[in-house]
């Protein structure tokens, strides 16, 4: 799969760069974020997330309907979108758009 950011904060927590002002997520958050997204990238389809019941793969409703999510760990997810790229082979594209505490 091949994951992209709109979030620059995220990216960048990613990515391991540094981020200015107070961290938003405590360390642990940040390691299952980077470990959920490295699963993403090393998915090699959308049906194989979706059989992945740990990820709890779903679309979302309300305000973020036309959104996606999979969890990060009990109370945070990551909200995303995919699209297919076309060419002589589709690839799947992530897009990350969020990460958010489910109960607040």
């Amino acid at each position: 799969m091949i994951i992209q950011f709109k979030n620059a904060y995220l990216e960048k927590l990613f990515e391991n760069k540094p981020v200015s002002g107070k961290p938003k997520y405590n360390t642990e958050v940040v390691l299952k974020f980077k470990k959920t997204v490295l699963w993403l990238k090393s998915a090699n389809s959308i049906r194989e997330i979706r059989s992945f019941k740990g990820l709890n793969f779903e679309a979302l409703k309300g305000k973020l309907k036309g959104f996606l999510s999979v969890r990060v760990d009990r109370s945070y997810r990551l909200i995303l979108t995919i699209d297919e790229e076309a060419g002589i082979v589709i690839k799947e594209v992530i897009t990350v758009h969020d990460l958010n505490n489910h109960y607040q």
